[in-house]
């Protein structure tokens, strides 16, 4: 992607989700905000995510949309998910 460099932790988050998911965008989002709003990912929420590039606020949506299917396409590839 050629915005700001992800953290690899935003990376892992999204292939903690879609792996418990294996769901495509929007449902992969509403596992995404279930995980973050339980803290269930190493205990990271919202705020935590979104340091490492991840927003899941309006503003933010397109482009958590197009990271989220960028890293679900590697995975889905076989591809080591890393941006």
């Amino acid at each position: 992607m050629p915005e700001e460099r992800i953290a690899q932790v935003a990376i892992d988050f999204i292939a903690f989700c879609f792996e418990r998911r294996g769901a495509e965008w929007p449902v992969l989002y509403d596992e995404m905000c279930y995980v973050a709003g339980k803290r269930l990912y190493r205990g990271l929420g919202y705020e935590e995510l979104k340091e490492a590039g991840l927003d899941f606020t309006l503003a933010g949506l397109a482009r958590t949309s197009r990271l989220t299917n960028e890293v679900t396409k590697r995975l889905r590839q076989g591809e080591v998910a890393t941006i």
